[in-house]
């Protein structure tokens, strides 16, 4: 079962007044500033203690001896502030943004799912009034730029999250953790040893850690990241909505690709470090849109990575491909195999329409081999 909500949606969705739903402008109303900079202040507050927390943990011991310990980053307050204005003061979609940066930190993705429904059901209900308005210069740009910069400002936060939870023997394990293991399998005998010394996990701890985690818990992490893979969709879609195009007919909603191609990773990372615990349990689908006896991909997997056919086979190197991307996305390994699918699922002229560049050789070989030229089929 997935994370209940953190936040307190009936509220935060009131109108402030019947007269005006989004109430005032933070910004422009003077006795009302205050509360906006609060918020603002806050929000930086806590990413300066943050990068201050991280520099901290890369000194020496000697180092740190002579440096004070940094302060806790305060997300919980920024979360308080945040929503108590957005509640009673004002539907303003930069408190908003500051607001889902905060609960990805507090809750995990339980929050950035609660943090991106926020927003979306504050877009479908209040856009005609939400702060803040567009205004002469940038337009709608305006009303979002703070939406905008979640693309690179939530990747992090997001990198952070637990993948793997708490256990008896281990503490909870991120895709950071995950990233930086696959690296130490590659590493030499020493240095290896010495990352592992200085607290560094491996691949053996994150597949121990699985196998004591409870079954329960693991099934709840994959809910809640693709429950914030959904919500995120369809918070895309209503800005596309939105927000329109420009003159040239490009979308003026913020970009989104960085966000949806990490969630997509992490869920991936996860259900594929859990399978063989939740192979026995209804494991969530990557698309739950789509059953398995709607799917034709997945009607066709081999069950065991048995190949039983050529469909079968470029199945799993696929899937192998897609292994490669993630935890090698500098790899020119993924490519090769997709190419090598896509090769092998060409019929022998068009394949060697592709390979063959010049035209005056492929049309001998075509001759000398007695194979009919595709070109010829397409000028008739």
């Amino acid at each position: 079962m997935a994370t209940g909500e953190v936040i307190p949606f009936e509220s935060l969705l009131n109108p402030i007044s019947d007269e005006n739903p989004s109430g005032p402008a933070l910004r422009s109303d003077g006795s009302l500033a205050a509360i906006y900079y609060e918020i603002r202040d806050a929000s930086q507050q806590a990413r300066d203690s943050e990068r201050q927390v991280r520099e901290y943990a890369f000194l020496s011991e000697e180092d740190k001896s002579h440096e004070p310990s940094p302060e806790s980053p305060n997300w919980s307050k920024v979360v308080k502030l945040a929503t108590d204005a957005l509640a009673g003061v004002s539907k303003d979609l930069w408190v908003a943004a500051w607001l889902t940066e905060s609960l990805v930190r507090t809750d995990g993705f339980a929050g950035l799912r609660d943090g991106f429904r926020l927003i979306r059901r504050l877009s479908e209900d209040f856009w005609d009034t939400i702060h803040p308005r567009p205004d002469e210069d940038d337009g709608i740009l305006h009303t979002v730029s703070q939406l905008s910069s979640l693309n690179s400002t939530l990747i992090t936060p997001i990198q952070e999250i637990a993948i793997v939870p708490e256990t008896r023997s281990f503490p909870s394990l991120t895709s950071v953790d995950y990233i930086d293991a696959v690296e130490l399998d590659k590493m030499d005998p020493d240095q290896r040893s010495q990352r592992i010394a200085g607290g560094s996990a491996t691949l053996d701890m994150f597949d121990r850690a699985i196998n004591e985690a409870p079954i329960e818990a693991l099934n709840d992490l994959l809910e809640d990241i693709q429950a914030a893979r959904e919500e995120f969709t369809q918070l895309c879609e209503v800005l596309d909505d939105k927000c329109g195009q420009d003159e040239d007919g490009y979308s003026l909603a913020p970009p989104s690709s960085d966000i949806s191609d990490l969630l997509e990773s992490c869920f991936d990372r996860l259900r594929d470090l859990t399978r063989h615990r939740l192979a026995g349990d209804a494991q969530v689908d990557a698309d739950p849109s789509e059953s398995a006896q709607d799917s034709p991909v997945s009607a066709r997997l081999p069950s065991s990575n048995e190949v039983q056919n050529r469909d079968d086979a470029f199945q799993l190197l696929l899937k192998v491909s897609s292994f490669f991307r993630r935890t090698e996305p500098h790899s020119p390994v993924s490519y090769a195999l997709e190419q090598a699918v896509r090769w092998g699922r060409m019929s022998l002229p068009d394949l060697m329409t592709d390979l063959i560049n010049d035209e005056s050789v492929r049309r001998e070989m075509f001759k000398r081999a007695g194979i009919p030229d595709p070109s010829d089929r397409t000028e008739e």
